[in-house]
């Protein structure tokens, strides 16, 4: 029932595997804007308050892309969804190859490569979370674990290719990449086990094995009955603090090691070290909520972070930078597959693009006002303490809220 036969393997984890292919293309180089940063604010003169805007005006217009992606994906399926966004993306890195003035910057990053990523994450987790039932929180683990292993592959590509080919041309030589990969994997998506004339991988020992820490609702909720619901609100919360500490310190962990002597090399690898420790979280968080439950593993999550936010204003030395990222990292990564996997548990999975697009607003709010912020910060005061310190306290915020949340009810008020 859950596989085609004993011998032969089931498609879902091809959907899986084509999933965390593209987003380890997709989101590996997105989260190298951090290593073109100092590169952008050096070359054309502009300040960190005006770079960090453009990255902020991407978190904000990817994230209402979410919402519009999530629903096209419910209806005619990731293959439509993700041609968008590795097409739109190829052109938007090809053109950052040309700009000259800020408002380009914030036109192509922020609009054109704003829109293709805001076509990738939640058709991927969304088609995921329909293949899988018992192994949900596994499966988009391992999918989503292509973002950590893409930071760490492509964060130190991208420096190589700086140093070498300078950053317009290495815009040039993503843009390519993204053709001639992303695209054809594309291909290998399917939205749903029906397709293949499956069920999804684990339905029927979910009926006997449903979790008492999560335990799924026996309705599909529309995205309308969602919003309604406390669970939304509080999900909402806590991934825009989340995001705003994580996009603050992607953006600016080069920026600011650099400052204290640390060499660009050395900075572009810790970026990458995050990423790599975050696919490892990814998948052993995901599997661990499959069996301690969702909201215990982001307690756990959040509480750590706040701490390795903190520690990091002491951190100099190169060991304890490596420490941080690796620690950090491991956990940064077990949240991202926790949102797409609860989200399918407690609502159900007919409308769980649509629903989970909506949700996806609250990453592009936190993290345009955590890039943005330790921009501002650093402007006006030579350092980034104060902007990490308010980071750590969102953490402790989105820690608060997982103590409180608990499964909705269609008769539910919010």
């Amino acid at each position: 029932m859950a596989n085609e036969s004993n011998t032969r393997l089931f498609y879902g984890w091809v959907v899986v595997g084509s999933g965390c292919a593209i987003l380890l293309l997709v989101w590996g180089f997105q989260y190298s804007y951090g290593v073109f940063f100092t590169e952008l604010c050096n070359d054309l003169g502009w300040s960190r308050t005006a770079v960090s805007g453009a990255y902020s005006l991407f978190m904000l217009w990817h994230s209402a892309c979410y919402l519009v992606a999530g629903g096209l994906n419910d209806r005619y399926g990731p293959r439509t969804t993700l041609g968008v966004s590795v097409t739109v993306l190829a052109a938007g890195y090809a053109l950052m190859a040309t700009i000259n003035a800020s408002w380009q910057l914030y036109a192509v990053y922020g609009i054109v490569i704003g829109t293709g990523c805001g076509f990738c994450f939640a058709p991927i987790t969304a088609t995921v979370s329909r293949w899988f039932v018992k192994k949900r929180g596994m499966a988009l683990g391992i999918a989503v674990a292509g973002i950590g292993l893409g930071t760490m592959a492509m964060a130190p590509c991208a420096q190589f290719l700086i140093s070498r080919l300078e950053w317009r041309t290495s815009y040039l030589v993503i843009a390519a990449v993204l053709i001639a990969i992303g695209l054809p994997i594309s291909r290998l998506m399917r939205l749903d086990p029906a397709e293949k004339g499956l069920l999804p991988d684990g339905v029927g020992a979910m009926s006997e094995e449903r979790s008492s820490h999560d335990p799924l609702v026996p309705l599909d909720f529309a995205l309308s009955q969602a919003i309604k619901t406390r669970a939304f609100w509080l999900l909402f919360v806590m991934f825009a603090v989340f995001n705003c500490a994580v996009q603050m310190l992607m953006v600016h962990l080069k920026a600011y090691v650099t400052g204290f002597g640390i060499t660009p090399m050395l900075a572009a690898t810790l970026i990458g070290l995050i990423g790599i420790s975050s696919a490892v979280g990814r998948v052993v968080m995901g599997h661990a909520s499959d069996r301690i439950g969702r909201r215990k593993t982001f307690l756990i999550a959040y509480l750590v972070l706040a701490v390795m936010m903190l520690w990091l204003l002491k951190t100099r030395e190169p060991w304890e930078l490596y420490l941080f990222s690796g620690c950090f990292g491991f956990f940064y990564g077990s949240c991202v597959p926790l949102f797409p996997a609860i989200t399918a548990d407690w609502f159900g999975t007919r409308q769980v693009g649509a629903i989970f697009g909506a949700i996806l607003l609250a990453p592009g709010i936190g993290g345009a006002v955590g890039s943005l912020l330790g921009g501002y910060v650093s402007d006006i005061t030579g350092s980034y303490d104060i902007a990490i310190t308010i980071a750590a306290m969102a953490l402790l915020l989105g820690a608060a809220c997982s103590l409180v949340i608990r499964t909705p009810r269609l008769s539910e008020p919010a």
